[in-house]
């Protein structure tokens, strides 16, 4: 993640920090992950190093929920979306069988319900 030891936390890009936090997260033998946001906001190339990190250190034997609006640049690591909607689940599934069904990619069945 090209992190220096030596840096002040406090003086991290927006992308540095989220690479930090997500090194943190992931250095973690846990059960279940949960990832805000992880590429809110950061570059496009600290966007590619943070899933590159998310899909090499994913340990299958545990559950990783991710938030995101930026569908479009995750929808590949998903096995099952859940479509929230004022509160409520509005559409739940796995990814492929949504994309089959609906015939459109995740990010478009995004856009449709959402509206944007």
């Amino acid at each position: 993640m090209k992190l220096d030891r030596n840096m002040k936390i406090n003086s991290l890009s927006k992308g540095m920090t989220e690479k930090l936090n997500l090194t943190l997260v992931l250095s973690r033998n846990a059960k279940v992950y949960v990832l805000d946001e992880p590429i809110a906001g950061v570059d496009p190339v600290a966007r590619d190093q943070i899933l590159d990190a998310i899909i090499k250190n994913y340990n299958e034997e545990s559950t990783m929920l991710i938030t995101t609006h930026l569908v479009r640049d995750m929808e590949n690591i998903f096995d099952d979306v859940v479509f929230l909607r004022e509160g409520e689940v509005y559409l739940e599934g796995n990814a492929e069988t949504l994309r089959e069904e609906k015939g459109m990619q995740i990010d478009d069945l995004y856009k449709e319900i959402f509206g944007e």
